[in-house]
């Protein structure tokens, strides 16, 4: 499924007002709930270096949902939206050891759980930062989401609120880190 969205982030703790417009599908093994994710963090890490779905060089085995380049070229921001492997994190936080990692999933609990799965299997769980949101809020949006969209997202600390045509539709977000 392709969707159209023009988003609109207003991040009152980075004082930034931007828009954007992009063309998400879905592939295989990938609902809507993905395509929701993606958006949230487009939103909440925008910049204008953030590439989606981005090629990677021929001897990256991974590839993430989104990622911002250092000026060396190498990741600085690498993002996983939804199902990804211990194995996977463990490798691209190993070989990217500079780059900030950041894990989104639907919930909180699934944020806390693959947190707690990692730990003893990513030796450098450190760098990443775990983020979920309140129940049901992502199935929510997807729900509502059409072939095109008008979306505004309002941060202000961990308080986000999704305007999707019109409709307000708000969560917290929950951030966890694990130090070992």
């Amino acid at each position: 499924m392709r969707i159209n969205v023009d988003l609109s982030v207003n991040d009152y703790d980075r004082e930034l007002f931007a828009e954007r417009r992009i063309v998400l599908e879905t592939r295989e093994g990938e609902g809507l709930p993905h395509i929701v994710l993606k958006i949230l963090s487009m939103a909440m890490f925008h910049d204008v270096a953030l590439q989606v779905e981005p090629t990677m060089d021929d001897d990256d085995r991974y590839k993430p949902d989104l990622l911002i380049r250092a000026e060396d070229y190498r990741p600085k921001l690498w993002v996983e939206c939804g199902a990804c492997r211990v194995q996977k994190l463990d490798k691209v936080t190993f070989k990217h050891y500079d780059a900030n990692v950041v894990m989104l999933k639907r919930t909180a609990r699934e944020a806390r759980e693959i947190m707690e799965r990692c730990r003893g299997e990513v030796r450098r769980i450190q760098a990443i930062e775990f983020i979920g949101f309140d129940n049901g809020f992502v199935d929510l949006v997807a729900n509502v989401l059409t072939g095109k969209n008008d979306v505004v997202a309002i941060i202000s600390g961990d308080a986000l609120q999704l305007v999707i045509d019109g409709t307000t539709h708000s969560t917290t977000i929950h951030r966890f880190k694990s130090e070992k």
